[in-house]
């Protein structure tokens, strides 16, 4: 006679060990430390080549270079590491904790990734500071602080650990080889293509995207636009990870869900389910609230005394 037993929970010391196993993996991978090199290498090419009374511009935008290298460059890599935990676990039949257990650790990995644009935001910042502003970084001296730091950190570092979370989910739920890939090209393509209302009267509609742009950059007329959208729901949003592919699986899921309804577990969840309909609230507050803007700077003033978020 046979038996087999449930490999039984690993503890919070258990985790917390799986996942830094995880996060020095995909740190010391030499892909990622390129990408993040990369990142920040946009820093240092200012520095390097640019004249002594020039600005940097375009702040707002420069987070588009951490979501780009790290975070999609994170999206493969943590697709890759839950594969191999999973060929690993299938080969040994003695991996640590469960399933469960394991791609929480992965999760908590996800956070390298977010740390590294970190860093890369904070030379942004340093090089602003020493720099000054240009002429066109208008909002640092009309918009506050706080929606400047929400716009900076939902298109950088909650980028990039979305970019992670992501991966391992590709990792556990698309079998078919080179799935991570297809799925970098599907995003960018998708994003791309969801930025297309920018230029229309109706801006807002880009704002269901994984990452969406708050700043036109330089005008052909020295103009700078910001696009409509409030940066404190959209950062909650993003936060609470309610875009589309989380979305489409929410709803299979509570297709399923209903169909058990009759069962007290599901029962339960379908009565928690309510509190999903506040990220969905802050979608419609995030299309509703704040309108695009532009403005031509004023040559009289100095712009180097305005200041950037430091």
């Amino acid at each position: 006679m046979t038996s087999t037993h449930a490999r039984p929970h690993a503890t919070g010391a258990s985790i917390g060990a799986m996942a830094r196993i995880e996060a020095r993996r995909l740190a010391r991978n030499p892909f990622f430390v390129l990408a993040t090199l990369v990142a920040l290498a946009f820093n240092a090419v200012f520095v390097v080549i640019a004249p002594a009374d020039d600005y940097p511009g375009d702040q707002l935008a420069w987070p588009v270079t951490s979501a780009f290298f790290i975070g999609l460059t994170s999206l493969v890599l943590l697709s890759r590491q839950t594969r191999s935990t999973e060929a690993a676990a299938e080969a040994m039949m003695a991996a640590p904790g469960s399933e469960a257990d394991r791609t929480l650790a992965l999760c908590l990995a996800a956070l390298v990734p977010a740390a590294a644009a970190t860093v890369v935001l904070a030379a942004q910042l340093v090089v602003s500071a020493a720099y000054g502003v240009a002429p066109q970084e208008w909002w640092f001296g009309t918009m506050s602080n706080v929606e400047v730091w929400a716009i900076l950190i939902a298109l950088g570092p909650v980028a990039c650990l979305g970019g992670g979370l992501l991966g391992v989910l590709v990792g556990r739920w698309l079998r078919f080889p080179g799935a991570s890939a297809v799925v970098v090209v599907l995003l960018v393509v998708v994003d791309m293509l969801a930025q297309y209302p920018v230029d229309t009267s109706h801006s807002i509609f880009r704002l269901w995207a994984v990452w969406s742009s708050f700043h036109s950059g330089t005008n052909t007329d020295g103009t700078s636009t910001l696009y409509a959208g409030n940066i404190y729901f959209y950062l909650l949003y993003l936060v609470t990870k309610t875009p589309v592919p989380v979305l489409a699986a929410f709803a299979a899921g509570l297709v399923a869900l209903w169909r058990r309804r009759r069962e007290p577990g599901a029962a339960f969840l379908l009565f928690m389910l309510l509190f999903w309909l506040v990220p969905i609230a802050c979608f419609a507050v995030n299309s509703a609230t704040r309108f695009s803007s532009s403005h031509r700077p004023s040559s009289g003033r100095d712009w180097r005394d305005a200041q950037a978020p430091i």
